[in-house]
């Protein structure tokens, strides 16, 4: 199962820092069409955005997700450096490149980044959540309840940190905190709920 990481917040922070009204709506475009999976066109966007915007580690960042998902993940380490290198307090790229290490299941190295997020800033919830699949992958899952607990107490409008606190219960064998889960990350939106419905009937496991 591959567990999405989308940082709803982190095109808000962006927008936040441009004043240029077409450019805000350049990057609410790339958003949506980032959340409904129109990767080929978040690309072409974020691509064309970066010539534009190459001091802004924010873009730099966004650009790294969308080439992570898109399986891009030597280019998107690459983004993801970059926007360290701007500003070395980017806890959503140190995040980004905790993932790409866990991709290569590297899980020494994820867990470095992730904390190396969380002392950037402690508040941050995707840093939290993303630990929750290398405490699920190692059979920690006690671990991954409680700091899955700890995203959502942080944020809790994001459906990615729903689904993988779902996901976490499902192991821990709590079903009825799983489905509470479950419900809230599929009436905020989650996209692969096929996914997380196959770990619940054995038909999918993270562990094949």
């Amino acid at each position: 199962m591959k567990i999405y990481y989308l940082l709803p917040l982190l095109f808000m922070v962006f927008i936040s820092c441009v004043g240029d009204v077409s450019k805000k709506m350049d990057i609410l475009q790339i958003d949506k069409d980032f959340r409904n999976g129109k990767l080929d066109e978040s690309k072409e966007a974020i691509d064309k955005l970066l010539m534009e915007e190459q001091k802004n580690e924010y873009v730099w960042t966004m650009a790294g997700h969308i080439y992570s998902n898109l399986d891009k993940d030597s280019l998107a380490g690459v983004y993801y450096n970059k926007a360290i290198s701007i500003n070395a307090n980017t806890e959503e790229a140190m995040t980004g490149l905790g993932i790409l290490a866990r991709k290569e299941e590297n899980y020494p190295k994820a867990v470095d980044y992730y904390q190396k997020a969380i002392k950037i800033n402690p508040q941050y919830a995707q840093a939290y959540s993303s630990l929750v699949s290398i405490h699920l992958l190692q059979r920690e899952f006690k671990d991954a309840v409680d700091v899955g607990e700890k995203a959502f107490h942080l944020d809790k409008a994001d459906p990615v940190i729903m689904a993988n606190l779902s996901v976490a219960y499902h192991y821990y064998g709590d079903t009825i905190q799983r489905n509470k889960y479950y419900k809230l990350a599929k009436n905020n939106g989650y996209r692969n709920l096929e996914s997380l419905q196959g770990i619940f009937e054995d038909e999918l496991s993270l562990f094949d």
